[in-house]
């Protein structure tokens, strides 16, 4: 019987679904909402690609999980149902970074890219990896600068990719070797196959009791703002 491994992938705007079979999507549904509608959509994606591929859920080997950073609300929808769908049909739960998924929307052939997801202000959540994937920096918050990631241009092109594009192209400094995309793009549960199975094959899983989505900064409140009367 085919492993079936199906990924769940809600931390920007864009809710995506895959199904996957002996390492190749066979089945993906998502869309990008501004107002962000996982928990609307999530469960109806899941139905949807279990459904069209003639798949239950007990069919399923693994849950691979897109574990931030990225949206607090997004992260604790993927999670919650990632580990429902695990207790309840008794299967492993596989993490995957979602700066390394995002790497893969694009595929250079030399040099590094950096993998960004906006955050705050002038900061990005960003990772650096060779142009095969293999993480040189690991997710960390940066404060973008003119200068930021300069010192990567020494050693080849680099290559942005994220939803954070936007700002890097605006901050930092021109260089003819920073190359960017027309396009923000959005990590993709069909982006996980490779990773997803590897883990599988490798037996490299979570403690589902236990597992915790990374959001690599405190979540902050913003204190409601007092009224006339002080209230």
């Amino acid at each position: 019987m085919p492993s079936h491994l199906l990924c769940i992938e809600t931390t920007t705007t864009q809710c995506s679904v895959a199904l996957c079979a002996q390492g190749e999507v066979i089945g993906l549904a998502q869309s990008n909402h501004e107002n962000y509608q996982h928990s609307q959509l999530l469960h109806t994606y899941i139905d949807t690609v279990l459904s069209e591929n003639n798949c239950k859920p007990s069919d399923l080997t693994a849950i691979a999980l897109s574990s931030g950073p990225g949206s607090y609300t997004g992260l604790r929808i993927g999670a919650a149902a990632a580990k429902g769908l695990c207790y309840a049909n008794d299967i492993p739960l596989i993490a995957i970074p979602t700066l390394d998924i995002l790497a893969r929307e694009i595929n250079p052939k030399e040099g590094y890219i950096i993998a960004t997801l906006d955050a705050r202000r002038d900061e990005v959540y960003c990772a650096i990896y060779t142009h095969d994937y293999k993480v040189i920096e690991p997710a960390t918050p940066h404060v973008l600068t003119p200068r930021s990631f300069c010192e990567w241009t020494e050693k080849g092109p680099v290559y942005f990719v994220g939803t954070g594009l936007e700002k890097c192209e605006e901050i930092l400094d021109h260089n003819k070797h920073f190359i960017f995309p027309k396009q923000p793009s959005f990590p993709s549960a069909a982006k996980m196959v490779e990773q997803g199975f590897f883990a599988l094959e490798n037996k490299i899983f979570e403690d589902v009791a236990y597992f915790e989505v990374d959001y690599l900064k405190a979540f902050q409140i913003t204190p409601k703002k007092k009224n006339a009367l002080g209230q």
